[in-house]
């Protein structure tokens, strides 16, 4: 097991900071997935749990490159979720919030429309392994 805490702060420009964070709790499995995907890429998949929606604690997506050309769906094995999502900053799923994707993400699906940016993904999943 591991113990996995996480912290935020927005800064607002003539206004106080807002600071959220998550008490520390125990996950059974932590990944960390490195993935790079190229210019013209559609629907490059990408494995990042096999269990329910509910045994994701913590799915955090980042890259080095954002904007309209950049994009995930995800994927439960059989079906992909209904909204793809525009990767233009990081984002950040806790708890009861992967079920925004209206399905359990075994897997995410990307895309890049570019022509010349490749963009280097990484992807933190912690999440409870046994049901």
């Amino acid at each position: 097991m591991a113990t996995l805490s996480w912290s935020m702060t927005v800064q607002v420009t003539d206004s106080a900071a807002l600071s959220i964070s998550r008490s520390p709790i125990e996950a059974e499995g932590i990944d960390r997935i490195d993935v790079t995907i190229a210019p013209g890429d559609t629907n490059k998949l990408v494995n990042i749990q096999s269990g329910a929606a509910n045994s994701i604690h913590l799915l955090t997506i980042s890259s080095s490159s954002y904007g309209p050309h950049l994009s995930f769906k995800a994927n439960d094995g059989a079906a992909d979720s209904a909204t793809t999502v525009i990767l233009d900053s990081p984002q950040i799923f806790s708890g009861g919030s992967v079920a925004l994707f209206g399905l359990a993400p075994r897997q995410l699906k990307f895309s890049n429309s570019s022509t010349d940016k490749p963009a280097n993904i990484q992807i933190l999943v912690a999440r409870d392994a046994t049901p």
